[in-house]
């Protein structure tokens, strides 16, 4: 005997309110349709009445017969599409899966169905609340007509929304809105399709009542930092990066094969659009009057913040339309904002940057669609385009860091030019000389002499109170930034003895409670999915704790108000102590760390300065040599004399330094780190800064040694 599936009619229910997660989700579903179908537009209306609302989407696409109704449109998860891949002008489809089209029984409990196709209208007509039921597809009777008419191609859903029915939630004037937000940002770069609204007395203030196409209030040549171009399916890329203030324009052209994970697999070609923004007073300005310049508006800087906001994030295209969520207010895929906290200086926040990625179709990429429409499936090709999505940003975060950099450099020389004079004595020596030469030709017009001297003298003075002023303006920004510092310098010994201890109080009892877990498990008091569940958040509590514990380490010698006396300190000692204290986490790694020298040797140094320095090289030399394409992997350091210097030479066999680092010339600078460049760690840019200032102030000097292999870095300290 055989038997076969017959569904019930709640099967459709479910298509629809479970596979749609929202009402902005189900009208897209809708919108792709008409889209697909080749409409010029879609227009979704809605009317309301004392007990109901009507939502009706209508487009002038090409129609269905009665034909498709029967075998394509009323079959759940038909592969029409997915086979033919294009409408047919030309248009790639965005419904492939056959199942976005039961997203109308998310929006009310009935639905009359108006196709027309080359001069015959087909109808049909759906009461959801017999699918809600007991009831067997089959015993589901569907009316379905089709009569000659001279209207033109497209089709209608007509959607009533009965209030109180137990289907469809009443929709809210705030769920319209909510619903607009989303189709303004559901489409990039196509031209030939329009999306309409309309509100037939809906909302309650009458003025609101009214048909508008769907737009967005573009300012997309208003940026202050700009990374556009293509990473091919190799790895290969070609980016163009811009800066608005300085209009300086540079290409990117290389390969992040190196910098990802050799087990990557590729997620097809990648069309990358980075707008970033600076969102101090002065950036705020020069979006505000970019913005009211071109759209012929006044907007304030509150206006244009909020504005920013709603346009932040980067989201995810698949042939100019959007992928949910990404793209939406709060929906940080990247984990921008976690890894701003961790160094601020470089890293962009999710706020701070406007993003569109392009990717192309699931058979060339590998990056499938959810059929709950909630996001790709997070699979080994998204974990790809997540890294090259970081990879690109940090070529754009590079270029804005040292840009801003010279700008704070800037500021600084502010300080000096506010006591220089020597243009207003080289004006005023060319005065008197002058007054000097003409009262020697003609003495007796001492009076007039004088006079045309006391003029220049006033135009010199007036004109160095303006130029003075205009420094002194510089110069109070600058003490600003300095005062900032200053504070962070003071609260940085309380925050060190506050903070230690929690985390001593979790680095000691977190494996204890790990011990217990482990014991309840065993005793089977613990099901294995709770008890797994609880262990991975202890483990990440621990490598958490142990991270902060690491970085309040780094900072101990900043806390202290008073500075330990130079003395007499054995360089072998120091280099001892330092790798006796990687010596665990190069052991994991397995890095080998050897240290060479000739003799015993001292000098004159503040320990805790040497001591600070080399553990910040060498903890930075271990984190580049864990991505070594060496078999033994590993660190040397040497101590010698050299003339009347003591060298310390660090060198590993990692990956080296890049080129562009070097010529930039920012190692050392505060809050620059190259991490991203091979992990998600974004590093605080403070280990070769702390270094070098530590080395500075002992009258030494930290630099980078050119190699052929590896990184090396160079301590000069003076016995003089």
């Amino acid at each position: 005997m055989k038997s076969y599936f017959e569904p019930t009619g709640r099967l459709i229910m479910s298509i629809g309110k479970d596979l749609i997660k929202d009402l902005p989700a189900a009208l897209v579903e809708l919108v792709k349709n008409s889209y697909d179908a080749d409409a010029s537009y879609v227009k979704i209306t809605y009317l309301k009445n004392k007990n109901e609302l009507k939502i009706v989407v209508e487009d002038d696409g090409h129609g269905m017969s009665q034909d498709t109704v029967l075998n394509a449109w009323m079959v759940p998860s038909t592969d029409y599409k997915l086979k033919k891949k294009k409408s047919p002008k030309g248009r790639v489809y965005q419904g492939r899966k056959g199942l976005g089209r039961y997203a109308v029984s998310l929006l009310g409990n009935k639905l009359e169905l108006i196709t027309i196709k080359d001069g015959l209208k087909t109808m049909a007509y759906f009461d959801w609340n017999e699918f809600n039921s007991e009831k067997k597809l089959s015993e589901i009777p569907i009316i379905i007509t089709t009569s000659e008419t001279a209207d033109d191609s497209g089709t209608t859903l007509i959607i009533t929304n009965e209030y109180g029915n137990v289907l469809a939630d009443e929709i809210s004037e705030i769920d319209s809105q909510k619903v607009e937000k989303e189709l303004s940002k559901l489409l990039s770069n196509i031209k030939d399709f329009k999306i309409i609204v309309s509100y037939e007395n809906f909302y309650s203030d009458e003025k609101k009542n009214i048909c508008k196409e769907i737009s967005q209030l573009e300012f997309n040549e208003a940026w202050h930092y700009k990374l556009s171009g293509v990473v091919h399916s190799d790895f290969r890329y070609e980016l163009k990066y811009l800066n608005f203030y300085t209009k300086e324009e540079k290409i990117f052209k290389n390969s992040f094969i190196k910098e990802l994970p050799k087990d990557s697999v590729p997620c097809g070609e990648i069309n990358i659009d980075y707008r970033v923004y600076d969102k101090d007073p002065c950036g705020i300005e020069v979006i505000m009057d970019f913005v009211n310049g071109n759209q012929n508006i006044n907007l304030s800087k509150t206006d244009i913040k909020n504005m920013l906001i709603d346009k932040s994030g980067i989201s995810i295209f698949r042939n100019d339309f959007r992928i949910r969520p990404y793209g939406d207010k709060g929906f940080d895929w990247l984990n921008l904002d976690s890894k701003r906290v961790q160094n601020p200086s470089m890293s962009i926040g999710s706020e701070q940057i406007s993003g569109k990625l392009g990717i192309e179709s699931e058979e060339i990429s590998g990056l499938k669609e959810k059929s709950a429409r909630d996001g790709l499936y997070e699979n080994s090709n998204f974990y790809t385009l997540q890294r090259i999505a970081d990879l690109s940003l940090s070529l754009l975060e590079k270029e804005r860091f040292k840009y801003r950099q010279k700008s704070t450099k800037k500021k600084q020389k502010a300080i000096d030019k506010l006591f220089d004079f020597s243009r207003i004595n080289h004006k005023l020596e060319k005065a008197v000389e002058k007054a000097y030469e003409s009262l020697m030709k003609s003495p007796e017009k001492i009076d007039e002499h004088i006079a045309i001297l006391n003029q220049e003298l006033t135009k010199e003075i007036k004109n160095l109170e303006k130029e003075k002023e205009t420094e002194f303006l510089e110069v109070k920004d600058t003490i600003a930034i300095y005062q900032k510092h200053t504070t962070l310098g003071n609260v940085i010994s309380v925050v060190l003895h506050e903070g230690r201890k929690p985390l001593s109080w979790y680095t000691n009892r977190i494996p204890s409670i790990k011990e217990y877990l482990d014991g309840l498990y065993k005793s089977e008091k613990l099901e294995a999915s709770n008890y797994n569940k609880l262990s991975k958040h202890m483990e990440k509590l621990h490598d958490e704790a142990k991270r902060m514990s690491e970085f309040f380490k780094r900072l101990d010698p900043l806390s202290s108000n008073k500075r330990g006396r130079c003395k007499k300190t054995s360089i072998q000692k120091q280099i001892s102590g330092v790798i006796e204290l990687f010596e665990e986490t190069a052991k994991d790694k397995g890095i080998e760390v050897q240290y060479n020298s000739v003799e015993e040797l001292y000098i004159n140094i503040t320990e805790e300065d040497l001591y600070m320095a080399l553990t910040n090289i060498v903890e930075n030399a271990i984190f580049w040599v864990g991505f070594s394409c060496e078999s033994i992997k590993l660190i040397e350091i040497q101590s010698y004399e050299e003339e009347n210097n003591i060298c310390i030479e660090i060198l590993d066999n990692g990956p080296g330094i890049s080129k562009e680092d070097l010529e930039d010339d920012i190692l050392f600078t505060p809050g620059y780190s190259g991490k991203k460049r091979v992990s998600d760690d974004n590093g605080t840019g403070l280990g070769l800064a702390i270094a070098g200032e530590a080395i500075q102030r002992n009258n030494g000097k930290l630099e980078v040694v050119k190699t052929i292999k590896g990184a090396c870095f160079k301590i000069t300290l003076s016995r003089s």
